[in-house]
């Protein structure tokens, strides 16, 4: 009998996810990638370029927010929880997803909105759930 790999964001489609997430009251967008800024998946009314550009900057902010994590007397790998990017009239949420994967949200409410304490808080209870599932396997290069 073989053993069973856990379904993971890089072996199984998670727009699913994303989609329901998206309909969420006042999530815009919603993208799942990789670390390193690829792609995993993104909400299906989101245009794939922007899902692209939106991984590869989100990457390099939470690197970022891991780089400035020694700054903060915090406890833990220094890994960002979330990274809140306030925005006139609308608010990009980035949050630790899953091993090796982060998730950005876009909502078209302010952080102080009620709207986006209601979508973080589904964001956060959807990553809690489905962690083990929205994590990826370490990339490795190839020859």
């Amino acid at each position: 009998m073989t053993e069973q790999q856990q379904p993971t964001a890089d072996t199984h489609d998670m727009t699913w996810v994303l989609n329901r997430l998206a309909k969420s009251r006042g999530v815009a967008h919603v993208v799942l990638f990789t670390s390193d800024g690829l792609v995993l998946a993104h909400s299906e009314d989101l245009h794939r370029d922007v899902a692209e550009r939106t991984a590869a900057s989100s990457a390099s902010l939470f690197a970022l927010g891991r780089g400035v994590g020694e700054f903060a007397p915090a406890t833990g790998d220094g890994t960002p929880r979330k990274i809140i990017i306030d925005l006139d009239g609308a608010c990009v949420l980035v949050f630790a997803a899953g091993h090796n994967t982060v998730l950005a949200v876009s909502l078209g409410a302010e952080m102080t909105d009620a709207e986006a304490a209601v979508a973080s808080a589904e964001t956060i209870k959807a990553i809690r759930g489905l962690a083990p599932a929205l994590a990826a396997r370490e990339r490795t290069p190839t020859s």
